[in-house]
Order: structure tokens, then sequence, then C-alpha cells
């Protein structure tokens, strides 16, 4: 009398299960990423590489050539990877023949999950120093935000909007000044005009722009120069309109509930638990050109009181508490001191690719050999 199936068998062999594990859907996943890479990168050409991971890496439909519609990388991504959990669940059996099976599909399990980490957790910004500058927050590339600051000596208390919130119409409160803003109009792209060619100030403005206009927005999208206007409604006081620019350097003063508060549309601040101080820039370039061949900084480094020297190079980078610091650029002002730009990551699934690897390569190792020693015994039979 056979055994009865077990409900992983049974699970298995459910027809809804048999038809996600089908081979060809793997197959055209794969072949469906080939063809967003190759596309993705000629897309990117024209419209930056910004637009062209949201377009072809995010989460939706991307119309192929305007009309043939495919599932983006994010997408493809979790139909593999239910597709893997459904097999390990369910397919795969638990046998010591099969344990290097088993470690590898773990090891591409890790691969992904690690790959979901970045995606949703990762932070990239930059950091630009000049030398003898010190440094205690990085900036976003392109994600802007309205803060309201007061600075009390090295130390600034910070409220900010990120601009995924500065929708026309949007009424966000401001809690430490007992105020709230009413978004009038919010441009990712702008250029400003002085209130001479606009016949006086409207608004309140700390460089006399009387005005924005909407400009389409550039290919690369840190060129971008946003703007935004909005209403400053304060309990007892007449309402007042206030207009920031991106490009603006310096903040405007508004008194807010008895209190001096900078307001200004900035790039985005990440603060750091830390600080580094830029103390000398070399750049190194080859004989007879003026086409740099290596450039490197030197920093000291200061956490908890504690101080010690740094030195980020290309290929390079500073990690420390979390934060990985490449060198990734520099700028030489005419008259002015030398600066230095790292590229800083922050990423808690930096290291899963690298365990993945490991328990990939171990699995397949472990797969080898066990069908190595029963082919070695038959052989040694004959």
């Amino acid at each position: 009398m056979s055994a009865s199936p077990s409900w992983r068998q049974k699970a298995a062999r459910h027809p809804v299960t048999k038809a996600i594990l089908h081979p060809a859907i793997t197959l055209v996943s794969l072949l469906i990423l080939f063809a967003l890479i190759f596309f993705g990168t000629l897309y990117q050409a024209n419209h930056g590489l910004y637009e062209a991971q949201l377009r072809f890496f995010g989460y939706g439909i991307v119309p192929i050539g305007g009309f043939f519609p495919l599932p983006t990388a994010s997408v493809v991504m979790w139909i593999l990877s239910v597709q893997l959990t459904l097999t390990m669940a369910l397919v795969l059996r638990w046998k010591w023949s099969l344990a290097g099976l088993w470690i590898v599909h773990s090891g591409i399990m890790t691969l992904l999950v690690g790959g979901f980490i970045t995606q949703i957790l990762a932070v990239e910004s930059q950091l630009t120093l000049a030398e003898g500058e010190t440094g205690n927050f990085t900036t976003a590339y392109h994600e802007y935000e309205v803060a309201f600051w007061e600075s009390h000596g090295d130390t600034n208390q910070v409220f900010a909007w990120e601009d995924v919130n500065l929708r026309p119409g949007a009424e966000l409160e401001i809690p430490p000044y007992q105020c709230r803003i009413r978004i009038l109009n919010y441009y990712q792209n702008s250029d400003a005009f002085t209130t001479k060619a606009t016949n006086g100030p409207k608004f309140l403005n700390a460089s006399n722009i009387g005005m924005l206009e909407q400009r389409k927005p550039e290919k690369e999208v840190t060129q971008n120069a946003p703007g935004v206007t909005f209403t400053l409604l304060e309990k007892g006081k007449g309402d007042r309109e206030v207009l920031l620019y991106a490009q603006e350097l310096q903040p405007l003063i508004l008194t807010l509930d008895g209190r001096k508060v900078n307001v200004q549309l900035r790039l985005k601040h990440y603060p750091l638990d830390f600080s580094l101080k830029l103390t000398q820039f070399i750049k190194t370039v080859h004989p007879g050109t003026d086409i740099p061949s290596s450039f490197e900084s030197y920093a000291d480094l200061t956490d908890q009181g504690a101080t010690r020297p740094v030195k980020i190079w290309m290929n390079n980078p500073l990690r420390t508490k979390g934060y990985t610091f490449f060198q990734a650029s520099y700028a030489q002002p005419a008259g002015a001191a030398q600066k230095s730009t790292f590229a800083v990551v922050t990423n808690p699934g930096r290291v899963m690719p690298y365990i993945s690897s490991l328990v990939v390569f171990g699995g397949l190792l472990m797969h080898f050999l066990i069908k190595l020693v029963p082919f070695i015994r038959r052989g040694a039979a004959t």
C-alpha cells in the first residue's frame, strides 16, 4: 500500500503552482531582464541615468518602442523570487544528496534579498569640502526639501519637508513654530526673475526674486533648478507669501513665534554622527597634459571626541560606521581653496552579494563532492 502524498507533494502538483514554476516563465523573465538592460541603456543616453532607472528598473510597466509593454526589472525580480521560494518550499526534496543544491538555492535567495534591501534602504548622497572645511552632513543628489531651522552655535535645530510633499494645495504643519504652509506651486525645474522684471515684490524672498517660470526638466536631473511658492499661515498674524529658489545661496530669514528662523529650499540633508575635515587635496596629472591621473584627499575624522587621519583616493574608499566615502570629483575655483567631492553610500545590504557568492560557491562545491564520491566508488568496483 503506497503512502499518501505529503502536503508538499500536493501543493507542488497544484495547477497554479505548476504554472508559476513553469520553466518558460524563468526563461522569459531572463530575456525580459536582458531587454530592459539593453533598452534602458539606450534610453539613458537621451534622458539621463535617473529617469532611466525610474522608467526601466522601478515598479510598473514600461512600453518598449512606445507600444510593446514589458514589466519593469523590479517586477521581474519579484517573479523570479516567488519561483525560487516555491521551488525551495515545495519541489526541492529534503535529502542529503541534495544538500548542495539547497545551499546553492539559499545563496541565490540571499542575493535577491540583498537586492531588495539595497533598493529600499540604501542611500546615496555627496559631501563637498574645501581644504580646511569640516562637514557633518551629506546632501542628496537631486531630492530637495523646504527646511526651517535656528542656529545655536555649532548646532542647528531643523524641521524640513521633502519635495515629494510639496504638491500644490497641500497644507504642511511646522510644529516648532506654531504655523503651517499652503503650497501654491512647486516647479521641478524653473527660471527665476527679479522683482525689477516683475513690477515689484510679491513674495518674501532673500534674493529679490519676484517670479518663477516653469522650465522643461533637464536630461540629467541634478541640473534641474527647483522652486516653490507657498503661503505662510501663522495664527493671529496676516498671511505671507514666500518664494524659494534652489539656486539661492542665502536663506530667507523670517520671524516665527518670536524667533529668527532660516527658511530655504535646499538639497536634502543627511546628518552624520561624526565629522570629516579636509586637510589637503592632491591632484596628479599625466605628464604634458591637464588630464588627471589620480586625485586623493587627506582628512581628519572626528568621532566622539577622538580624531584620526584618513586618506581617500580613487578605488580606495573610506568605510566607517556603515558609511562608504568614495573619491568622486574635485573643483579648483580661481583664487579659492581646492574642493573635493565624495560620493557617500549607506547600504545595509552591501555585504549580501559577497555572502551570496560564498554560499553559492560552497553549495556547488558540496554538490560536486557528493556526486563525485559515488562515481569514484563505482569506478573502483569495476
